[in-house]
């Protein structure tokens, strides 16, 4: 089994090694850079879920998943050649990010009349929400490009917020989604600059856990990732 540490958690988590299927499936995601990132974080959540062990994975955040990619990499090979042609030990990377303690805590945003309530999105919702981009734009062409460019910078909000109160009225995002979007687009997006603030803040964490020691520079952890 394979050992990784939880930021959210604080805590140990185990999974069973990657099959040879499912190393196969991760590489077969690659393809149009826009959307074979969705592809591929749709695909890793569905491994997540099923090489846990004894947990459920829906507890756990997109932080966690950098975590949880470098440590099923890492038991495939230790070794991971860079663009510039050197090498890295990702164990370094993985002891290393034990030490990392980011503050991942709900925040509550007022903006006018609204109150919303953020959090860095569960693996459970990212993935619905990356099944709804899917969903929608099965081809993408130069006629549709900026449209789905637009709708990812939605989709994106979408997935950070939990709750958005009016006077006495809540409404629960995760209830309905579609619901929520139509509601999201009809904002005055100058009251989202604080959750889009936030939204940096939680991919920030996320990039702190990929960044190469001594370096400016990230693991891209994308399909590629796992070419050995």
């Amino acid at each position: 089994t394979i050992t990784a540490y939880s930021p959210s958690k604080s805590k140990k988590v185990k999974f069973y090694p990657l099959t040879l299927s499912q190393q196969k499936q991760i590489i077969e995601t690659a393809g149009d850079p826009t959307l074979s990132i969705l592809a591929f974080n749709k695909l890793f959540y569905n491994i997540l879920k099923e090489n846990i062990i004894d947990d459920d994975i829906n507890q756990y955040n997109t932080v966690d998943r950098v975590v949880f990619t470098l440590a099923l990499r890492a038991h495939l090979s230790d070794e991971v050649e860079l663009v510039d042609e050197s090498k890295i030990s990702l164990l370094t990377l993985i002891n290393r990010n034990v030490d990392i303690k980011p503050d991942l805590n709900n925040i509550t945003i007022t903006a006018n009349e609204f109150v919303f309530e953020c959090a860095a999105p569960t693996l459970d919702i990212d993935n619905k929400i990356n099944d709804m981009i899917l969903k929608k734009h099965k081809k993408i062409n130069d006629d549709t490009l900026s449209l789905l460019i637009s709708d990812l910078y939605v989709y994106e909000i979408l997935k950070f917020i939990k709750t958005l109160s009016v006077g006495e009225r809540t409404i629960n995002f995760e209830d309905n989604y579609v619901q929520a979007l139509e509601l999201l687009n009809n904002i005055d997006s100058k009251l989202l600059i604080d959750i889009a603030d936030f939204i940096n803040k939680v991919r920030d964490a996320e990039s702190e856990f990929a960044k190469i020691p001594d370096s400016d520079s990230n693991i891209d952890i994308v399909p590629n990732f796992f070419i050995l």
